[in-house]
């Protein structure tokens, strides 16, 4: 039996302890000079004091970005130190972090966390039997695919259902790269843009810039059919008020406390009907030459 667990990527630690009084049961930060795209990017002793002060939490930080060589021994210090702190994983996009966690032989545990990559379970039970206990899936992939993957793979499988997504993240600083060739100044990091009717959120971060859609994600109604033990809810770009009461209805949705239909709905009204890929296939089409 699958136990679902509501996992926030907070915009700020000083929320947590609502979060989780609301209904949050794990937290994903950052590690600080070693992530991109999270609003909160921690360095060891401030993972530590949170660790530390809120041992019941869940907490998973993740590391998300490529090493360069002059990064490894920095890095390996990094998850030495994190070894020794009561966290439940490490998420790893670059395979030096699964490296060093073999010749060091830490105990923590990690998680694949591969962006676009993580979507069947014959590579999830590759790195499964390299000692990698669990999985954040591409959220390019339908309900049905997640639900098969779950079935076929001894993984504990990360989900998003409520959120930005994702679409690419680039090393290029692109918003200061384009104010720069029309000489103008850069007033902020995040900006909306608009192209061919949909819309898209760019966000300059000291790593680079992330692209995500404008509309967020609202997996409100898969919460009953979901088979990923850990459901993640990215709070950026969403009000705190208004990422309050989704957290509250997805917790209602799942223990199935009230009227599931009406739930929905006021999710819904809230942060709109954008479903993703829960239910479309991704399909790569090549033009032919005209």
């Amino acid at each position: 039996m699958i136990i679902l667990k509501l996992t926030v990527i907070p915009n700020s630690v000083d929320n947590i302890l609502e979060y989780k009084k609301i209904g949050a049961d794990a937290f994903i930060f950052g590690l600080k000079d070693f992530c991109s795209g999270y609003m909160m990017a921690l360095d060891i002793e401030k993972i530590k004091g949170i660790v530390e002060n809120n041992p019941s939490l869940e907490i998973f930080i993740a590391i998300n970005k490529n090493i360069f060589n002059d990064e490894l021994a920095t890095l390996e210090d990094n998850l030495n130190q994190l070894d020794k702190i009561n966290i439940k994983g490490v998420l790893f996009y670059d395979l030096a972090v699964l490296n060093i966690k073999i010749r060091n032989k830490l105990k923590v545990d990690l998680v694949w966390n591969q962006t676009h990559m993580v979507t069947n379970y014959n590579t999830c039970n590759y790195y499964y039997s390299k000692g990698v206990n669990y999985g954040m899936l591409s959220g390019e992939i339908t309900l049905e695919e997640i639900n098969e993957i779950a079935s076929k793979t001894k993984m504990q499988l990360f989900a998003m259902v409520m959120g930005y997504p994702i679409m690419s993240f680039s090393r290029r600083m692109l918003l200061s790269n384009y104010f720069s060739s029309f000489n103008k100044k850069k007033k902020k990091d995040i900006y909306n843009i608009t192209n061919n009717n949909n819309s898209y959120i760019l966000k300059e971060e000291e790593n680079g810039n992330a692209i995500y859609y404008g509309k967020p994600l609202n997996g409100s109604i898969v919460l009953d059919k979901i088979r990923a033990s850990y459901l993640v809810l990215n709070e950026f770009n969403i009000a705190t008020t208004t990422f309050k009461e989704i957290l509250s209805l997805y917790k209602k949705i799942l223990i199935g406390s009230e009227n599931r239909e009406e739930l929905i709905r006021k999710t819904d009204e809230l942060i709109g009907a954008y479903r993703g890929f829960f239910f479309q296939k991704t399909i790569y089409k090549v033009k032919k030459n005209d």
